[in-house]
């Protein structure tokens, strides 16, 4: 491996490389020295796209001021392929020689095919993608003007997709030093001729052949589980459409070497390439080109094909051992030197995952009248700021001064006070806005009551001695249950209004009961949450387009189904949400949601604004994405496409490198905190992760800089600097955490949620971060040293 901070690798590319999934590299001569500009910026940004639409991930390789970069962002490639930007200008062809010296001097360049197979088979990248190969050069039996790019293919096992050798090039001789080197050469397709560039054959025929991806998968794999590894060359003919125009161009070709041989050019060395690709492109008037950007982008899709392949193998190696003992059928027969690789008996599937897709979504909100008990005199309300959607219950704390003994009571205190993540998160930021800003939408229990009433009646002709004046009649109602009571009382003292609350007939209010330690950290507890279920996606709806918030706040109490109409509606009105992911079991309810919602276009807003997890659920949501993105190649796509639109290149990567090289960062980067959250920036927006003792770290998209003061957070401010997000900035702080003592802490229940309910405040008021984020930690100060879980 590369020492230092010589290797730069994309994020994109490094979490192909730590979750196997395929990626194919690419070269970067043909950038700076193989196409003019502007056709070499369209041709290196189509391949790219070309890839990624079959799920995998490219890997553009160059030396940018002597680094070496695999996975290049927008703006680098902008920058490589301008011969007159700062880093393009005196731009070198970079092969295997010349690493050690490009390196050294931190220059830039393109690599070639030799030195692109050195760096991306030492990182373990298996495909490479290439327009076509070097080769021995006419005349060379007295130049000895041979290519590097035979040699590393002798040397570095890896397989090489090409259009064959450059028609310019002595492919005869090409192939008998392929052959010297042991290099396995095959044709892909249905013909054995190993094609030249701009024809499908060069008259000369490949040892081997094979048909399709799954056989030239299962090639590869073979060539690089044998003993000592080999590489495989496979020769792709230009598409047939393109073969009659290919022949042309292959007139050209044959002038010019004519005219070589005239003028005595063929006798100048490494001055005669470069002259008879010039005088081609003349001949030709510009087809050349465009024949070649053909060519390639069809090389690069056969080679996305065989990588999904290869890599399917790979994985089945990883479960049962040699993949070929189940994919592997011998051929009947051995033809003239061609192998053919039977398919396998079954296709391996992967589940697509569907995105945009319109549910059918039913109400189940109760309609029997109820009466909802509460303490204060019923008043006209003004419409709500913040909506926040989610659990509402009384929590039931046990506490004791005594060692917990299981199977039997310990004497302590129970402590009964409202709870639930959604209520809690509203009362925090209540308590920050100004009167009835924050409606909280939950659900309780209720029970059906019998009321007696008195009916006076009199009968004509009956005597009323002995009989009463009035009948007992009962009026059936429904109210709350005792909880459910208490909630709403508790909901009134705390200043937080009850008209968004929602009865549920013989359903229960609910209820959380909490056993704490001395210390107050969690032991048990046990959760009857199930009643906000029951909340139905078009009431959520309804009340969203009816309120017209300024923010909408749920937590993943909800159900999949709640959590999709909230933020298609969001996204639909242009409202920002946050989300408290609740617990590990429940966000599931928030993944399927967000990569459904995925758009199209990096342009587009994100499906979710906010979020505020703690390292555990960061953790299994990046995770759970992954996995789901992975059965999705449009998701994929759709997902990378956005992070390689922030043009995260060295610049950025310099700025974490050196942020998180003190000492007291370190835990940071050993968790791989900043990765996980950049791989989910596609689906998120802003992240304010909750790391308990050591603070808050925030990472946003941001329209304007932020100030990074000690007050106001440590931390970095990169200037994306994209036609894409152009003015954009992505602002990375850490908040230390507030400071108190460890027997000040009471409880530590509650203290995450008032930490989301005080950044809701914030974000509602619209004031600077250094303005309020400090008041938000504030907060937590005051809930950890509460019983309350809201102090």
């Amino acid at each position: 491996m590369f020492q230092g901070d010589r290797l730069q690798i994309s994020e994109e590319v490094h979490d192909a490389l730590s979750t196997s999934k395929p990626i194919v590299a690419l070269e970067s001569a043909i950038i700076t020295h193989g196409m003019p500009h502007p056709a070499n910026l369209s041709t290196a940004s189509s391949l790219e796209t070309i890839i990624r639409s079959k799920g995998v991930v490219p890997a553009t390789i160059a030396l940018i001021n002597g680094k070496i970069h695999v996975g290049l962002t927008e703006s680098e490639l902008i920058q490589l392929s301008d011969p007159q930007s700062k880093i393009s200008k005196g731009a070198v062809k970079v092969s295997r020689r010349d690493l050690g010296p490009v390196i050294s001097l931190k220059k830039t360049g393109g690599t070639t095919v030799a030195g692109t197979m050195y760096i991306a088979e030492s990182l373990g990248i298996k495909i490479f993608v290439t327009g076509g190969i070097g080769g021995v050069h006419r005349g060379a039996e007295s130049t000895m003007d041979i290519s590097a790019d035979l040699l590393e293919l002798g040397r570095t096992p890896m397989a090489v997709f090409c259009a064959g050798a450059k028609s310019i090039l002595d492919i005869p001789r090409t192939l008998e030093v392929l052959e010297t080197q042991g290099v396995c050469v095959a044709s892909y397709g249905d013909e054995q001729d190993f094609p030249a560039f701009y024809t499908p054959s060069s008259g000369c025929q490949s040892p081997w052949r094979v048909g399709d991806a799954d056989a030239a998968a299962r090639l590869i794999y073979t060539q690089l589980s044998l003993p000592t590894k080999l590489s495989t060359l496979l020769g792709v003919p230009i598409p047939s459409q393109h073969a009659e125009a290919g022949a042309e161009v292959q007139k050209s070709v044959e002038q010019a070497v004519r005219e070589s041989v005239e003028l005595g050019i063929d006798k100048r060395g490494k001055e005669v390439t470069p002259w008879l690709l010039k005088r081609v492109g003349e001949l030709t008037g510009g087809k050349a080109l465009g024949l070649n950007v053909n060519l390639i982008e069809n090389n690069a899709r056969i080679g996305a094909e065989v990588a999904v392949k290869l890599s399917e193998m790979y994985r089945l190696e990883s479960e049962k051992g040699d993949a070929l003992k189940y994919l592997y059928s011998p051929p009947s027969s051995h033809n003239q030197g061609t192998s053919t690789l039977h398919k396998p008996n079954g296709q391996m599937v992967e589940p697509s995952l569907a995105i945009g897709v319109e549910e059918t979504i039913r109400p189940t909100q109760s309609t029997r009248p109820t009466s909802i008990p509460t303490p204060s005199t019923k008043i006209e309300l003004p419409e709500p700021s913040v909506l926040v959607f989610g659990s509402a219950a009384i929590d039931l704390t046990s506490t004791s001064p005594h060692t917990l003994e299981p199977r039997t009571t310990t004497p302590g205190t129970v402590f009964v006070s409202p709870g639930g993540v959604g209520r809690n998160i509203a009362e925090a930021a209540q308590n920050l806005l100004p009167d009835h800003a924050v409606q909280l939408i939950s659900a309780f229990g209720t029970n059906r009551a019998f009321i007696p009433t008195s009916h006076h009646h009199h009968t004509q002709g009956v005597s009323n001695e002995g009989l009463s004046d009035s009948c007992s009649v009962q009026s059936e109602l429904e109210e709350a249950d005792s909880f459910g009571k208490l909630l709403m009382l508790e909901l009134t003292a705390a200043g937080l209004r009850t008209d968004g609350l929602i009865g549920e007939s013989g359903k229960s209010t609910a209820v959380c009961s909490l056993t704490l330690e001395k210390n107050g950290d969690l032991v048990a507890g046990v959760a009857d949450m199930g009643i906000v279920e029951t909340l139905s996606p078009l009431t959520i709806e309804d009340t969203i387009r009816t309120r017209s918030p300024s923010m909408v706040v749920f937590d993943c109490n909800l159900t999949e189904e709640v959590v999709r109409a909230i933020l298609k509606t969001c996204g639909q009105l242009n409202i920002p949400t946050f989300c408290d992911p609740t617990s590990l079991p429940k966000i599931p309810r928030l993944t399927a949601s967000l990569l459904s919602l995925l758009p199209a276009s990096p342009t587009d807003s994100r499906p979710l604004t906010n979020i505020s997890p703690n390292i555990l659920e960061l953790d299994h949501l990046y995770n759970l994405v992954g996995t789901l993105s992975e059965k999705s190649e449009e998701i994929e796509s759709r997902s990378w496409e956005y992070i390689n639109s922030l043009n995260l290149g060295y610049e950025w990567r310099g700025k974490v490198d050196n942020w998180l090289s003190k000492p007291d960062r370190q835990w940071i980067k050993d968790q791989g905190i900043i990765p996980k959250m950049i791989r989910l920036l596609p689906f998120i927006s802003s992240f304010w992760l909750k790391v308990s003792s050591k603070g808050l770290i925030l990472l946003e998209l941001a329209s304007s800089p932020t100030r990074i003061t000690p007050h106001s957070g440590d931390g970095i401010v990169y200037n994306i600097d994209s036609k894409i997000h152009r003015g954009k900035y992505l602002v990375l702080k850490h908040y230390l955490p507030p400071d108190i003592a460890q027997d000040e802490i009471v409880s530590t229940t509650g203290a995450g949620d008032t930490l989301v309910g005080g950044l809701v405040a914030g974000l509602v008021n619209g004031k600077a971060k250094e303005d309020w984020v400090g008041k938000a930690l504030e907060g937590v100060k005051k809930s950890l040293k509460s019983r309350r879980a809201v102090g």
